[in-house]
């Protein structure tokens, strides 16, 4: 692999580079802290071209009934599959910072290298936004032992969730309905929960800064309700370690908008260093790999705006809701032949897009 320069070497090499791209982009996109691109030991931009990698989440062993795969074996069948890179879920068995040491740090990052695999991001699951400083504080200690491991492994980007809700585990089996839809279990705090998450960000985007790592927030309810949110919180915490990541699934009722798609990668511009998709697929009659079900998601659009604006990012894969077949929980060929699927349609959108972009 091409030797790079430090963080911190490319930090400050890269500095104005983000407002100036951002100059003249819509309401969010031009904002202290768009100078400041993520690096990393294990990570190759010169390749020009989104990338597509492969979340961990999808092979915890929560979705389907079987056991989680390994991080090394994830690793190795991710690289055999074809994925670009690859997302750690800070979850257990994968990648929990307390259950990882120097010497596992050391060994994920030399096998990340040896198969050429990028360590596109580090994703821990918090929540933000509790009136309850014991919980709020111990999500602060869980993201800064989060943003250690991602500068350990030589990733680029902690992930991070403004308030994510978890899931509920029964006989080792993911179940959202105990977490979403739900009463707020804190309404009189309703309105200052934006509050605590802004607080909170303050701080871990200094340690993320302190460390050269890019802290990049997710677009995922609740409390950010859309990327406008997510911008919000940038202009706000005001520091350039604070990034975007924009999943356009999450944009609710506008996912399916192809001018909206189109807008948040405009208007999000060079903040955005991180992106996701989800669903199942199929293949149509005429061969071509489609998204099943009724709902209806920009998948096309998203994926051409981001290739014309010249996004080098990773669009990660993650299979992260209940595996079923016939009505009834099933087993990990299924989230397999998903994952193959997800992995050709995301290629398609991709060469279709470079096909139509103009000469850089």
């Amino acid at each position: 692999m091409q030797q790079e320069m430090s963080r911190r070497g490319f930090l400050a090499a890269t500095a104005g580079a983000g407002l100036a791209a951002a100059a003249g982009a819509q309401a969010g996109a031009n904002r202290p802290g768009s100078e400041i691109q993520p690096t990393g030991n294990t990570v190759n931009r010169s390749a020009n071209t989104m990338k597509i990698g492969l979340y961990s989440i999808t092979y915890l062993g929560v979705w389907y009934r079987g056991k989680a795969i390994e991080l090394k074996e994830f690793m190795r069948l991710a690289k055999a599959d074809g994925w670009e890179g690859v997302e750690f879920d800070t979850k257990r068995p994968h990648a929990a910072p307390m259950d990882l040491s120097a010497d596992d740090r050391k060994e994920l990052r030399d096998l990340a290298g040896e198969l050429e695999l990028p360590i596109s991001a580090v994703s821990p699951n918090c929540d933000l936004s509790s009136p309850v400083p014991e919980q709020r504080e111990a999500m602060v200690c869980y993201v800064r032992e989060c943003i250690k491991l991602t500068r350990d492994l030589g990733s680029p980007i902690c992930k991070i969730f403004a308030a994510w809700p978890g899931v509920a585990l029964r006989d080792g089996l993911a179940d959202y309905r105990y977490t979403r839809n739900i009463p707020d279990p804190f309404p009189d705090w309703s309105g200052q929960r934006r509050g605590f998450v802004r607080d909170s960000l303050k701080e871990l985007a200094k340690f993320a800064q302190d460390l050269g790592v890019a802290l990049a927030l997710q677009n995922h309810t609740p409390v950010t309700c859309d990327y406008r949110d997510v911008l919000a919180f940038i202009k706000e915490v005001d520091n350039p370690a604070l990034k975007a990541c924009m999943d356009i699934p999450c944009e609710g009722d506008n996912a399916g908008s192809a001018e909206w798609a189109r807008k948040v990668v405009r208007e999000t511009g060079p903040l955005m260093v991180h992106s996701h998709y989800n669903g199942e697929f199929q293949m149509s009659a005429d061969g071509q790999i489609e998204l099943a079900g009724t709902r209806k998601v920009a998948y096309a659009e998203f994926v051409d705006a981001l290739v014309k604006s010249g996004y080098e990012g990773f669009m990660d894969w993650e299979f992260c809701h209940p595996a079923m077949e016939n009505g009834e929980r099933t087993g990990i060929e299924y989230v397999h032949k998903q994952t193959r699927l997800a992995l050709e349609f995301m290629k398609q959108l991709r060469d279709k897009a470079k096909e139509q972009a103009p000469k850089r």
